[in-house]
């Protein structure tokens, strides 16, 4: 079936006029995005070097190179093996290599905290401190004061066993952080 040169003309302005539409139908759907209720999210302002052994997740992704799975890595890394010593070390971390790490020594800073110096004390220290120990998270800092709210105050590190989720493994990575 051959079309005249008129019914072209007609079947072009009618796919003229129906991309014409689809375009302001797209249109109005982005501006109904931006205007939303919701309040636009703010930004905390991340004061460079920061130090990799205290960062938040948030602060993690202000570094330039670093999205959310290199975040949430450095913390999952920091969790299970204590505070970072060197730059070298954070080529430990999954996702991270040497030329990263390069690129990051200039965005943090490695205040490491020592614990020799500066110990937990088991007995007295709230959530957030116990959670800082490697090995122990919020869920387990919270069962340590649990127990200890229970039974009364830890005299000795193996006395840490009996709360639940911690095993010998994490006894020995916290052992000599922490004081009674």
């Amino acid at each position: 079936m051959k079309l005249s040169v008129s019914e072209k003309r007609l079947a072009f302005l009618a796919l003229a006029g129906l991309l014409l539409l689809l375009g302001f139908a797209f249109e109005k759907m982005e501006n109904r995005d931006f205007q939303s209720d919701e309040q636009p999210v703010q930004r905390k302002t991340v004061q460079f070097p920061i130090d990799i052994n205290s960062a938040t997740y948030e602060e993690l992704l202000e570094i330039p190179g670093i999205g959310p799975a290199k975040a949430r890595s450095i913390l999952d890394y920091r969790e299970s093996n204590g505070p970072f010593q060197s730059i070298e070390d954070l080529t430990n971390v999954s996702g991270i290599g040497r030329a990263t790490a390069e690129k990051m020594a200039s965005f943090v800073d490695l205040k490491y905290n020592s614990f020799e110096n500066k110990k937990v004390n088991i007995n007295r220290a709230d959530l957030e401190k116990l959670s800082e120990l490697p090995g122990i998270g919020e869920v387990k800092a919270s069962e340590i004061i649990k127990f200890r709210e229970r039974n009364g105050p830890f005299e000795k590190p193996e006395d840490l066993l009996e709360v639940p989720g911690i095993g010998p493994k994490t006894l020995d990575k916290i052992r000599d952080m922490i004081d009674f």
